[in-house]
């Protein structure tokens, strides 16, 4: 992972734990902002991707 993903992910999970939603939304346009990136969630529980594996 290279360090402009992990910063990405370290702000929107700052963002998320804050503020909820309305601080992961924050903490993507300030990544965006800064050229690093968005973290979209995905909302389909079959997902491979990003479904629980538990």
């Amino acid at each position: 992972m290279s360090f402009r993903e992990r910063l990405t992910r370290a702000l929107h999970a700052v963002g998320l734990r804050i503020a909820g939603e309305p601080g992961g939304r924050a903490a993507n346009v300030l990544t965006s902002l800064l050229g690093l990136g968005r973290i979209e969630q995905c909302t389909n529980p079959t997902c491979t991707d990003c479904a629980p594996t538990a």
